[in-house]
């Protein structure tokens, strides 16, 4: 059987216990039929798949084969505001405010060339600035340091853009209707699911028990419409 087609069958498969809920041969919700689409992809290692409900691995050599997983808790569901547009705007300001930046670092670069490349050729050699550019040093010295600052500034504000955005765009993706989730207010669900499963490594089957954390992002459209997200596993323990 295809790559392809075995992909399509476990989605198949997953979609229709979603919808069957308890109904027979999907007992256990949608908790269990999302764990065994989940490690049945991992023990095939079916990317596409896995790609779809999972931002974590369970990968067949480092964490073992799991079979027969079964849920025994779900906890309630928390919830918090997806802040993906808010740190998409911080983002753009920050981006902005450096544009302004070196606009005006060029303009005194421009302003006092000859001194600061004198500067710049005495601490290259390790020698003393010359009194005269004492001024420019200091002054050239605060803007490489702002300059610093700035860049690690913008570099922390898009990774925490990705980090809020990582499982909101994996909960909504439909490659027929792509969406760019930091246009959209909304709320990041989570729950923790308790799971018994039999894993085997090398060798040996134990039994474990795991903490699985599930999540889904419900997005809030400007004109009001909502868009559900489908739950995703973001981690497990």
């Amino acid at each position: 059987m295809s790559r392809s087609r075995s992909s399509m069958l476990l989605l198949t498969a997953f979609v229709t216990c979603l919808l069957a809920g308890v109904v027979s041969g999907c007992g256990g919700g949608e908790e269990q039929a999302l764990l065994r689409t989940y490690f049945v992809a991992a023990r095939v290692n079916d990317r596409t798949t896995l790609g779809n409900i999972a931002t974590v691995p369970f990968d067949p050599k480092q964490d073992g084969v799991a079979t027969g997983a079964s849920v025994e808790s779900v906890s309630p569901e928390e919830r918090r505001p997806l802040r993906t547009r808010e740190l998409a705007e911080a983002l753009q300001k920050a981006r902005a405010d450096e544009e302004a930046f070196n606009a005006k670092k060029k303009a005194y670069q421009d302003a006092n060339f000859d001194a600061i490349t004198r500067v710049l050729e005495a601490e290259r050699a390790t020698k003393p600035v010359a009194p005269r550019d004492k001024e420019v040093q200091a002054a050239w010295t605060t803007w490489r340091e702002e300059t610093m600052q700035r860049a690690k500034g913008i570099s922390d504000a898009q990774a925490a853009l990705n980090d809020e955005s990582k499982v909101a765009s994996a909960s909504v993706f439909d490659p027929n209707n792509p969406l760019d989730v930091t246009s959209f207010d909304g709320e990041l669900i989570t729950k923790q699911v308790t799971v018994n499963a039999n894993v085997r490594k090398a060798d040996q089957t134990e039994e474990r028990t795991m903490n699985v954390t599930m999540q889904r992002a419900v997005l809030k459209g400007k004109e009001g419409q909502m868009i559900e997200g489908r739950w995703i596993i973001t981690a497990i323990s």
